[in-house]
């Protein structure tokens, strides 16, 4: 068994089964930590889909931040197709004119400014009168271009409503993994051979290994944040309950399988009833954890 701390600024673990609007999980399912477990592995996302002794490891989490979400709306072009890629070079070709008129008339001014002035300068000084006259030119017709050929023919922008986890940080332990003695020697070096990300590449992650010194299998009445028994739990008021239902396994042709309902909460979890789970004492404190 083993652990580590991951963190970000920004985080999104979309719901697969939302479509027009981005979801986000309030915690990385087990299918992301999979996902990650990979990366700093270096295994290939093909590889491991196609492996199915691969996600048989066991998961728990501990919030180290409460879960807080900021959601929002984001226009995106609803055609990326020949249309938007016609406007994205009348845009360039406009900002490329610009760009040599204010270079021209800098330099322009550079030599105005001189008191004196060589020949050699002075025909440079006419020389850029006349560049700047055709630049001017060049980007008026760009300008015109696009007033008159842009018109009408481009795709609306598409409302998209967007949540995002604002400083996620969790504890995640990961019991009888697969390649445990490799992502462990890694994670001790903080080394991975891909890029992690908080579930989308726009935000990084990092991450630090988590050494369990000790790990005994019991009954446990109460937990620390996560559970996968929600049928269980005494629920108590002041405390913040979210429920997860996510994809415990994905499969080739990113398929994601074995759906299991789970809980997380900002405090300990009181169960009516003891569940076979562990208590861990680590690097971060001790902790009685129930895997999935």
């Amino acid at each position: 068994m083993f652990g580590f701390k991951l963190w970000g600024r920004f985080g999104s673990f979309r719901d697969p089964i939302t479509i027009t609007q981005n979801m986000t999980f309030s915690i990385p399912p087990k299918t992301t930590v999979g996902g990650i477990l990979a990366s700093i592995l270096g295994i290939d996302y093909n590889d491991y889909f196609n492996d199915n002794e691969y996600f048989d490891f066991g998961y728990s989490l501990i919030l180290k931040n409460p879960v807080r979400k900021k959601s929002f709306s984001q226009n995106y072009i609803m055609d990326y197709t020949k249309t938007s890629a016609i406007r994205f070079n009348f845009m360039l070709t406009i900002h490329d004119n610009n760009q040599a008129v204010m270079l021209y008339e800098n330099q322009k001014k550079e030599l105005a400014s001189k008191e004196t002035r060589t020949k050699t300068e002075e025909k440079k000084l006419k020389g850029l009168e006349k560049k700047i006259e055709t630049a001017k030119k060049k980007l008026n017709k760009a300008i015109n271009n696009w007033c008159e050929k842009s018109s009408g023919k481009f795709a609306k922008a598409k409302p998209i409503y967007r949540e995002l986890l604002i400083e996620p940080s969790f504890y995640i332990f990961i019991n009888k993994f697969k390649y445990e003695g490799e992502i462990v020697e890694l994670m001790k070096e903080h080394l991975s051979v891909f890029h992690l990300y908080m579930g989308n590449s726009e935000f990084a992650a990092n991450y630090q290994f988590i050494d369990c010194h000790t790990c005994k299998e019991k009954k446990v009445l109460e937990l620390d944040s996560f559970t996968g028994s929600p049928g269980k739990i005494k629920f108590e008021p002041g405390k913040k309950y979210t429920n997860v239902y996510a994809a415990t396994c994905t499969t080739r042709n990113r398929e994601y399988r074995d759906y299991k309902s789970m809980v997380v909460c900002d405090k300990k979890i009181v169960l009516s009833s003891a569940i076979d789970g562990y208590s861990l004492n680590t690097d971060m404190g001790d902790f009685n954890c129930e895997f999935i």
